[in-house]
């Protein structure tokens, strides 16, 4: 399990200038949708969005904090 807030520290960890709004799918705190938006996406495809998100969730994904992430991204 994770924190929203532990879960947001770490997708802005590796996008700075990332907006994160976090819903707990099912209470657990193990499922999550994120909505993350950032000016680093302007000149990314979606699939390049998702896997930069992915790439800040590794480690609490690895570790079992976080069983399931439904991403979405957007630009400001």
């Amino acid at each position: 399990m994770i924190s929203i807030e532990d879960l947001v520290g770490l997708v802005k960890t590796g996008i700075p200038d990332a907006e994160v709004d976090v819903m707990d799918k099912t209470g657990m705190r193990d499922h999550f949708i994120i909505y993350v938006t950032s000016g680093k996406f302007k000149e990314m495809d979606v699939m390049s969005r998702h896997r930069a998100v992915q790439a800040t969730l590794t480690s609490a994904m690895q570790d079992g904090r976080i069983h399931a992430a439904e991403i979405k991204t957007a630009v400001p």
